[in-house]
């Protein structure tokens, strides 16, 4: 199945724009205070080639099964790291299959084209990203008390992301 799947730049696919966005705002924003037209609205503001922000999605059969993003910054008490990979999202489905991996693939693989040394990302994850060549590097305070885990992906030290 993992060959089949195509994976493409959100900006040269826009009738999926707003099923991603759907995505993201029910995994992450919802809960946030943010609308649904807000997310939108980000996702559209997102979209570009060959620079940062980026989009991608993973298509099966014509279903959009997945999404990735790379953005200049993802947490806002860490304005000294980018770019940031967000937004890995799979529909359940097609978990385990390998489309987090291809999605994560292009990421990593685009930040190095663009010249980039590291990619970071935060997740609630653990033992997930660390299979792929991820490091962890701290615990961040999101505030009440809650914290994030910032990983590392060195892009010198790595040749090429296969999966």
């Amino acid at each position: 199945m993992a060959e089949e799947i195509e994976i493409l730049n959100l900006l040269d696919s826009p009738q999926y724009l707003r099923e991603v966005s759907e995505w993201i705002w029910n995994q992450w924003s919802k809960n946030h205070g943010y609308t649904l037209e807000d997310v939108i609205y980000r996702t559209k503001h997102s979209l570009s080639k060959n620079s940062i922000p980026a989009m991608y999605i993973a298509v099966y059969q014509e279903e959009v099964i997945g999404v990735v993003s790379i953005w200049r910054n993802d947490l806002n008490s860490r304005q000294d790291l980018f770019p940031w990979m967000s937004t890995l999202f799979v529909k359940e489905k097609y978990r385990n299959k390998g489309v987090g991996k291809k999605l994560q693939a292009i990421c990593i693989n685009n930040s190095r084209k663009l010249g980039y040394k590291n990619l970071y990302l935060i997740t609630d994850h653990e033992n997930y990203y660390e299979k792929m060549g991820w490091k962890f590097l701290e615990k961040a305070p999101l505030g009440d008390g809650y914290y994030t885990r910032i990983y590392n992906y060195e892009l010198e030290d790595n040749v090429g992301f296969n999966y």
